[in-house]
């Protein structure tokens, strides 16, 4: 079952702009990076994170206890080289 999001998702920045991965394996790769990035960057407080890759942005997804940790997210995520546009539907609660 799909979990539908409550609001509209806007995109951080429409300005973010950059080459979008051409392989599986490079899409792979960005994830990962975002991953460890936020992880990083939040001391692994962004629960049931999920970094997806799709031809037109990335999309954060999780659920952290702050605004706070949700920006240290988004700007761990805006840091790693190679992303495209950034949509974080990280969930405060």
């Amino acid at each position: 079952m799909e979990e539908e999001l409550a609001g509209p998702v806007r995109p951080v920045s429409p300005q973010l702009l950059a080459v979008v991965p051409e392989t599986l394996s490079e899409a792979e790769r960005l994830a990962e990076s975002i991953e460890r990035a936020v992880h990083q960057e939040t001391g692994g407080q962004v629960h049931n994170l999920s970094v997806e890759v799709h031809h037109d942005g990335i999309l954060l997804r999780g659920s952290c206890n702050s605004f706070y940790c949700k920006q240290l997210a988004q700007h761990a995520a805006m840091a790693v080289p190679g992303r495209t546009q950034l949509t974080n539907c990280i969930e405060v609660e």
